[in-house]
């Protein structure tokens, strides 16, 4: 049973929508209402719809938002059914660009043009080439590696759970994601089955040397996790250099479209997936074109990285800075940024944090009236007996003590 979600802030409309068809010999159930684009986002993490019609304009958020928040979050499901009372091209080549099935205009809609509506939707998910039960199946598998891909696993209990469910074998030794664009034009619609088709083929030919996982992150990128072994994994880089190269040549001989690759960091665990993917990402924003197939350098991004937390830390020190929030705001797990720390700073991240705020701590009672308390405030710390505790064990000089002698 193919599940829709209805989103508009007008509730005569959500009755109408209701009741236009009947939505059962279409196979389909109506799982849920919404009457802002921020009560869908819930809905749609609950219920998991696979069709959404939502009205452009509502309090909150709107539909174009809500479109592209699960566009990044989930990938290509749920498809978007575009209502509105006003027919505007930016709004219609905003949600064209985001891959929406349809842009309805209300005073026009009837329940023939609705049910036309619905049938292109439906004939979208059969041309994946799944069954709408399979195709079910295969969303859910997309949204769980989209979790793992922005942290958003809590547990190995939890990851195990969700495993069991969609029989994914997560038992090898080590695994590397590897971000893929297509250089592709043309029409949603050709684009779409250019997508399809690649994506396809590129699992064939990988899964015959190395066993993987595609998912989609929209019409011309998606993500390759190769699952590999003791044996595969000491030289990966070589190994999957020949099966990139060779997929590259086949993407390029049966559907003239360029494919560029390029691949993350090795990681031990599933849990760990978050990092191979944002450091493949890196990579995918500064390739050069010319080279099809680029690696992950771990030296230089990992100093851009550190580089670019320790400026975030700079520019927030009236913010509580916790290893875990601002790993979070990078979309890396604390113990990576943890270790580009260790490996790649002169100090841990906690030590720069501390010694960030001193430093600032120093200036703000040497050439203000600022108060003791007040400058604890500012920088964020629990309580000004706190503060003081920390500036003493820096300075070696309580911060009463430290403005006397300063004076």
């Amino acid at each position: 049973m193919t599940r829709i979600l209805l989103v508009d802030d007008e509730p005569l409309v959500l009755v109408g929508l209701q009741t236009m068809l009947p939505w059962s010999e279409y196979s389909m159930e109506i799982c849920g209402t919404a009457r802002s684009g921020a009560q869908a986002i819930e809905i749609i993490e609950q219920k998991r719809p696979d069709i959404v019609i939502t009205d452009i304009m509502m309090p909150v958020r709107g539909g174009l938002e809500l479109m592209e928040t699960c566009r990044e979050k989930y990938g290509r499901l749920p498809l978007f059914i575009i209502l509105t009372c006003v027919e505007e091209f930016t709004h219609v080549k905003q949600a064209m660009r985001s891959q929406a099935v349809d842009y309805l205009i209300k005073l026009e809609l009837t329940a023939e043009i609705l049910a036309q509506s619905i049938q292109k939707a439906l004939d979208i998910l059969q041309s994946l080439g799944k069954k709408p039960d399979s195709l079910g199946m295969q969303a859910f598998h997309d949204r769980l590696f989209l979790d793992l891909f922005n942290n958003r696993i809590e547990s190995p209990q939890e990851l195990e759970i969700k495993r069991k469910e969609l029989g994914i074998d997560f038992s090898f030794d080590s695994y590397v994601v590897c971000c893929c664009e297509l250089d592709t034009t043309g029409t949603s619609e050709q684009q779409m089955n250019l997508h399809t088709s690649t994506t396809r083929m590129t699992w064939e030919t990988v899964n015959k040397f190395i066993p993987c996982h595609i998912t989609s992150l929209g019409l011309q990128q998606f993500v390759i996790t190769f699952c590999l072994t003791k044996e595969n994994g000491d030289n990966y880089q070589h190994s999957l250099t020949n099966i990139l190269t060779q997929t590259i040549e086949i993407i390029k001989k049966y559907f003239n479209v360029e494919l560029s690759c390029c691949l993350g960091v090795k990681v031990a665990s599933p849990l760990l997936l978050s990092d191979s993917y944002h450091t493949a990402r890196l990579s995918l924003t500064a390739v050069n074109r010319v080279r099809p197939i680029h690696f992950y350098n771990v030296k230089s991004n990992a100093d851009n990285i550190v580089n670019d937390v320790k400026e975030y830390i700079r520019q927030n020190l009236d913010k509580r800075l916790g290893l875990n929030q601002v790993a979070e705001i990078f979309g890396f797990t604390p113990k990576y940024i943890s270790g580009l720390f260790a490996k790649h700073a002169e100090c841990s991240f906690v030590e720069y944090v501390t010694a960030a705020k001193i430093n600032l701590a120093r200036e703000l009672l040497l050439v203000s009236d600022t108060k003791v308390y007040e400058v604890s405030e500012k920088l964020g710390f629990e309580s000004s007996f706190y503060f003081s505790k920390v500036f003493k064990k820096h300075t070696g000089l309580s911060p009463r003590a430290y403005v006397r002698r300063h004076m």
